[in-house]
């Protein structure tokens, strides 16, 4: 036997350091942003459209125009990458709720609550009607966090609207349905796109056209919950 040199195994060193490229160029921050943002705005598409189960990883990366490797080493899941489609609608829609603050002016506080749900729904199109579809299954692939979140978000909302009605702040209604009804009107604009574009004339509702909702739904419902006037009883 030939005794083999003693010399570095270029070969190796070379492969390492490709790896070690690619590693510390997908743990850039600004690089990682970038493909995450890619990612998930291509899996809420994909989502949307076909659902989860029918949904596959690599058509998620063809969208995004990354390799399928890069959604797993951000994602590592499919299942990981779906939850993160809906906390990225969940989360914005539970900050709007500050709107609603018993302290604060009612009227207002619907008006900016409404407008932020519009808005959320318009700059979140994809991820809001996966989460619509989720809720519609059952909210199976919800995480129990998230429930409790969303679970507090309501309760807080409806004691807050209970509180303005006991205080003659707002015309005496159920708060509950009231609730149910700011949620159902908002939703709309993702559930029923079909039938808007039917009834508008228009492929997609523009910024116009959820401009044209938020003044619709807040008069709808303002209409209903601002409390009459009390008549003026003169005494003899």
């Amino acid at each position: 036997m030939y005794a083999q040199p003693d010399t570095p195994d270029t070969a190796n060193e070379d492969a390492n350091a490709l790896y070690g490229v690619i590693d510390q160029s997908l743990g850039n921050p600004g690089i990682r942003r970038k493909n995450q943002k890619l990612i998930l705005k291509a899996a809420s598409e994909s989502f949307a459209a076909t659902g989860f189960t029918a949904t596959h990883s690599h058509e998620i990366a063809e969208r995004a125009g990354v390799p399928k490797a890069n959604l797993y080493y951000y994602f590592q899941t499919k299942e990981n990458l779906y939850v993160q489609v809906l906390m990225s609608f969940v989360e914005p829609l539970v900050k709007a709720s500050a709107a609603l603050r018993k302290n604060d002016d009612p009227i207002a506080g619907l008006r900016a609550y409404i407008k932020a749900r519009i808005r959320i729904i318009r700059e979140h199109p994809f991820s809001a009607a996966v989460f619509s579809q989720e809720l519609l299954s059952g909210g199976r692939r919800l995480p129990e966090a998230c429930k409790n979140v969303l679970h507090e978000e309501a309760r807080h909302n409806v004691a807050c609207l209970r509180n303005w009605i006991d205080h003659g702040r707002l015309a005496p209604c159920d708060p509950e349905h009231l609730m149910i009804f700011i949620w159902s009107a908002t939703r709309t604009y993702t559930n029923l796109a079909w039938q808007m574009s039917q009834i508008r004339g228009v492929a997609q509702p523009d910024k116009s056209d959820f401009d044209r909702a938020t003044r619709t739904v807040t008069r709808m419902v303002l209409s209903g919950v601002v409390p009459k006037p009390q008549p003026t009883v003169t005494l003899p």
